[in-house]
């Protein structure tokens, strides 16, 4: 006879599902295979470039199904398989000029960090269904392990996004949102809190679904009437998702105060700026050079003008500041455009290393605000242990030449235009996926946003698409407008409540032109973003702990209760 907690008689199988030995139900192995690699992929569809941001939801019940009440060992093995189904075509843009070992190894640290949720899930999902003070009420326990599960899920945003080497803080749920109805609540939650708000959303269906039944008291008619309660308490669960939805969808963004405006030009060069373009030197500056005229010629046909030029990410090359002809010319547009002009380029370090800068020019020259990008690329713009893996792929890390220090200065620049000084915030390509950068935007006073990036090297995959939609849901979480400046594309200036006020077709040289509203103050996303999240944290380690706990008990009550033989005397 099994021994069971509760008094379960075998196995009760069913199509989809089965009720194991431990009394909770779960998905049969095959299904929850199905149901992590179609979670994944539909996970992958709702962000750009096909950005089906309904299917977030579906993707998040699907992979939450898969690992719900499944043993640890298992749990790990469908989480890293959901895992791989959204990585894998996630981030295959990669492997366009580099190959596929550096994507490989990126997807196999975030598969890692999908396999541990599905542990963490599994284990915390059948732990809490062993839980006595939960035992016979059915919503009530599901409503715990929805909320532990949905917090895990935002805790492994959170530790990708740090771990290791500063993290990949991308492919978060938050973003999924960034062309859909409740992209405003991350003015209030941030990115964390509104990740664990569409996890919660996903879950709760699926928690209440395979909630462990309460036996019936009649042995009549109680498996049916089991499978009856247990598809109301879902749709019940769906309800109330759609209800919790549709109140984020409601509530405005939050409003900061207006300072006054600013006309941005904002310049795409169309460079050949990649790593492996085929190019000679100067080629860079000259396209973008060649592109602010064109949009100053076009302006001064109008009898307009523009308040700041910006430039995107490397576009003024190494060291523009001690490039006399350069400077000069910049000047000389700068003047001729009555704006200063804020370019990005590379700079040299008195220790040896190089930082990826933005630097202001004025009609007198540099004008020595500067901003140093705070979150290098490991692997690409410096080379973390670097005699270990010149061991392993030696061609690959001897791309890397160069070593880009972290930067250390304000992360906002004063910048003198003819409509008043103006601060000027600077997140230089994967600075915007930071939460701590957009906090320290806000910190330093910045009014504005100005993301310059450089995506030549992705070509024309969705990379530039998903770090447009990043960008868009910080405008919203910033209550700032963010000039999103890009070499190639995809370009675009957004205003602080997520619409695009102008844009440019990527691969096209070409400027853009809009006013936004300079802003000061800080999001309750900004001021209480760190604090939600650590909140929703406690939440997920205290239900993980509380789930570890119950089956460590149940295991050594069943240890217990198996009779001891004595040995023949």
């Amino acid at each position: 006879m099994r021994r069971t907690e509760r008094a379960t008689p075998k196995l009760v199988r069913a199509r989809l599902g089965r009720v194991g030995g431990d009394g909770v139900p779960r998905l049969r192995w095959l299904v929850a295979v199905a149901a992590a690699v179609i979670g994944g992929l539909m996970l992958d569809a709702a962000t750009p470039s096909l950005g089906w941001w309904p299917l977030a939801f579906p993707a998040v019940a699907l992979v939450a199904a898969a690992v719900w009440h499944q043993r640890a060992r298992w749990g790990f093995a469908l989480g890293a398989i959901a895992g791989a189904a959204f990585w894998m075509p996630h981030i295959s843009w990669l492997t366009l000029y580099l190959g596929p070992v550096p994507w490989a190894a990126l997807c196999a640290v975030m598969i890692a960090w999908f396999g541990l949720f599905g542990l963490a899930a599994a284990v915390a999902s059948r732990g809490l269904a062993r839980v006595r003070r939960l035992d016979g009420h059915p919503v009530r326990l599901a409503l715990v392990q929805a909320a532990t599960v949905a917090a895990l899920w935002m805790l492994r945003e959170q530790l990708q996004g740090a771990v290791p080497y500063g993290g990949f803080a991308w492919g978060r749920l938050a973003t999924t949102q960034a062309d859909g109805p409740i992209l405003q609540a991350v003015s209030w939650l941030g990115f964390a809190g509104l990740s664990a708000v569409i996890a919660l959303a996903g879950v709760l269906p699926i928690a209440l679904a395979l909630a462990p039944r309460v036996p019936a008291r009649s042995g009549t008619g109680s498996r049916s009437a089991g499978r009856g309660a247990r598809a109301r308490r879902s749709m019940a669960g769906a309800a109330v998702s759609l209800a919790i939805l549709v109140a984020l969808a409601l509530v405005p963004a939050a409003a900061l105060e207006q300072t006054g405006s600013l006309r941005v030009g904002a310049v795409q060069g169309n460079s050949k700026s990649g790593i492996f373009d085929d190019r000679e030197a100067g080629g860079v500056i000259r396209d973008h050079f060649a592109a602010t005229e064109e949009m100053l010629d076009e302006l001064e046909a109008e009898g307009e003008s523009v308040d700041v030029i910006v430039w995107p990410e490397n576009s003024a090359e190494f060291s523009a500041p001690d490039n006399l002809l350069r400077s000069q010319r910049l000047a000389k547009l700068a003047e001729r455009a009555g704006a200063p002009i804020v370019v990005g380029t590379i700079l040299a370090n008195d220790d040896g290393t190089y930082s990826n800068s933005s630097v202001v020019w004025g009609p007198d020259g540099p004008t020595g605000a500067r901003y140093d990008k705070r979150y290098p690329v490991p692997f690409a713009e410096y080379m973390p242990n670097r005699p270990f893996f010149h061991a392993i792929v030696p061609d690959l890390v001897d791309l890397v030449q160069l070593e880009y220090a972290p930067g250390t200065r304000p992360a906002a620049l004063d910048v003198e235009t003819r409509a008043g000084e103006v601060s000027a915030g600077i997140a230089i390509c994967f600075d915007i996926i930071f939460d701590p950068q957009s906090v320290q935007l806000a910190s330093d006073g910045a009014e504005v946003i100005f993301a310059q990036t450089n995506n030549a090297d992705f070509g024309r995959t969705d990379e530039s698409a998903q770090q447009l939609a990043i960008a868009r849901t910080r405008a919203v979480e910033m209550g700032r407008a963010v000039v999103n400046d890009s070499t190639v594309g995809t370009s675009a200036i957004v205003a602080p409540d997520g619409r695009d006020l102008a844009t440019l077709m990527p691969f096209t040289r070409d400027a853009m032109v809009a006013e936004v509203p300079l802003v000061s103050g800080a999001t309750p996303a900004l001021r209480f973003g760190a604090a939600v999240a650590t909140a929703i944290t406690a939440v997920g380690v205290l239900g993980l702990a509380t789930g570890v706990a119950a089956l460590v008990r149940a295991r050594r009550s069943e240890r217990s209760a198996i009779p001891r033989t004595d040995p023949p005397a």
